[in-house]
Order: C-alpha cells, then sequence, then structure tokens
C-alpha cells in the first residue's frame, strides 16, 4: 500500500522574528467559505492531506503548521495554547480569511477552541476532531501524565513520542496499510518536532491551560469528531463542552484511531461536509 505525501510546498509568514508556514489550495472563485486547518501535537498540514485535496476542489483551503511544529520555526520559548491561537489569528487576518471554518486535529482542536474564543469575531464554525478536549484537572497529576511528562522531557524523547504516535493511531486498520500510513504522513513530523517544542506545549496544556472560558466564549457552530481511541476518550470531557457550548454536535468515525482523517477520509470528509452545509446555518446562537 503505497500513500502519496503532502504535494504542497509551505508558504511562510514572519511574526515576531519567527517564520510561520502555511500551505494553500483552492480555486480562484471559491465557493462558501474557507477552511483554516491547525495540526496536532508533532504534527504537520499532512494529517489533513485528504480534506485539503477534497475541499480544496470548491473552497479556499488554508492549513497552518502550528509554531515549532513541520516547517515553522522553532524558537527557544514557551509554547502555550494562547500563544499558538495568537499566532493564527494572525496568520488568518494576515492572509484575509473572511469568516473561515476552523477545523482542528488532536491539540489542534484545544487550539481552535482558544483561537475562537479568544477571538470570537474570526471564525464562522469549529471543528474538533479527536482532541482531548476539557480534561478533568485531576489527569493533570496522574502517574501515567507525570511518566508522559517525564518521557517527553527526558533523554528518550524520539522514543517515547514515536511510540506514542504509534500507539495512539490503534490497530483497526490492515497491518501493512497502517504502516504505509504512519510513515507516510505520522512519523517524519513527528521526529522533527524538537524537544523543547513538544515538552513546553505538552507541559503547558496540562499544567497550566484553562480551556474553560474559551468554551464558554465560543457560541459559533461547533462539531466535535471522534475516532476509537481509548486514551482519548478517558481523558475528554464532551459533557462538560455541551453543558458550555449547547450549539455542539457530536459524531464519530468507525473502527478508526486517532488520525481517522486520513486513515478513514472516506468517513471523516462527509462529516465535515454535512457540517458545512447543515451545522453553520442551523446549531450557531
Amino acid at each position: 500500500m503505497i500513500f502519496d505525501p503532502p504535494p504542497w510546498q509551505p508558504v511562510h509568514l514572519t511574526r515576531d522574528g519567527a517564520k510561520l508556514a502555511h500551505i494553500e489550495a483552492g480555486p480562484l472563485t471559491p465557493e462558501g467559505q474557507p477552511l483554516l486547518l491547525i495540526n496536532g501535537w508533532t504534527g504537520d498540514h499532512g494529517i489533513f492531506t485528504p480534506q485539503i485535496r477534497h475541499f480544496s476542489k470548491t473552497r479556499r483551503v488554508v492549513a497552518v503548521d502550528l509554531r515549532g511544529h513541520g516547517a515553522s520555526d522553532a524558537p527557544e520559548q514557551d509554547y502555550t495554547m494562547a500563544g499558538f491561537a495568537d499566532d493564527i489569528a494572525w496568520q488568518s487576518r494576515t492572509l484575509g480569511l473572511v469568516r473561515p471554518v476552523v477545523i482542528g486535529h488532536s491539540l489542534g482542536g484545544a487550539v481552535a477552541l482558544e483561537l475562537c474564543g479568544r477571538h470570537p469575531d474570526l471564525a464562522a464554525g469549529l471543528v474538533m476532531i479527536d482532541t482531548i478536549v476539557l480534561p478533568s484537572p485531576d489527569a493533570a497529576g496522574s502517574p501515567e501524565i507525570e511518566g508522559l511528562l517525564a518521557g517527553v522531557g527526558g533523554p528518550d524523547y524520539r522514543a517515547v513520542v514515536r511510540e506514542m504516535a504509534w500507539s495512539i493511531g490503534c490497530d483497526y486498520d490492515h497491518p501493512a496499510r497502517r504502516q504505509a500510513l504512519f510513515d507516510t504522513f505520522i512519523l517524519g513530523p513527528c521526529l522533527r518536532t524538537p524537544q523543547h517544542v513538544a515538552y513546553s506545549a505538552l507541559r503547558n496544556m496540562i499544567r497550566h491551560h484553562d480551556p474553560v472560558p474559551a468554551a464558554r466564549a465560543c457560541r459559533i457552530p461547533m462539531a466535535y469528531i471522534s475516532a476509537d481511541v481509548p486514551l482519548v476518550e478517558a481523558a475528554r470531557d464532551l459533557e462538560l463542552l455541551r453543558e458550555l457550548c449547547p450549539q455542539l454536535v457530536t459524531a464519530k468515525t468507525l473502527l478508526a484511531g486517532h488520525f481517522n482523517t486520513i486513515e478513514v477520509a472516506e468517513q471523516v470528509n462527509p462529516m465535515i461536509e454535512r457540517f458545512l452545509a447543515v451545522g453553520l446555518r442551523s446549531r450557531g446562537r
């Protein structure tokens, strides 16, 4: 099984001395709202390859590489949800994106929620894909979380993040296809993400980030697409998100791991299409 790697060349915009990468695709005369795609922890825009190919047939699509990830610069600094969100708000406005629908995968979904809460006039809608959203504060000090942070901050960093990326993909797919997906889209960005970026982003998300204010402030149509990943299911709190955001709609891909945007794009793309066609006009407050 052979996958074609992402074909798009990153373009850079410079903010505060750091080059922030994005790719852009779509027709000269696009239809509907543009899409703004946000990658997850130790990933890059390649996680959305099937979505970019599909939606850029009719829409303007911009997919960012978070600061420190992919083709973006990785300065020595703190990496926070607020910082990521403000970077993307700046990129969006610099690129002239008008009321995009923001779609975030994994940690990118948490960034997307922070973005839409901090900048409430920016987006027309929000989609989070298998994001650990509103995690329990009690989990922050658990042995599992502390062990993960120690591993990401320790001398075996690359082995730790590689194993995490492999395990969270889960074992639903044919082994050869799963390996090809991992080798083409997941492993490279994972190993290229500098340790100081990965550790700071994870530590700040777990120990210092409170997503509740952003959720309370987010009034736009909102969707959550989950996957069959026990770790993510145990760590997130969709019921609390629904209390804070009654406009939330949810869906779940069938028998797919964390990288469902690639593994089962034939499920994810129609869910996004339905949200764009129906959710944007019927669920806002």
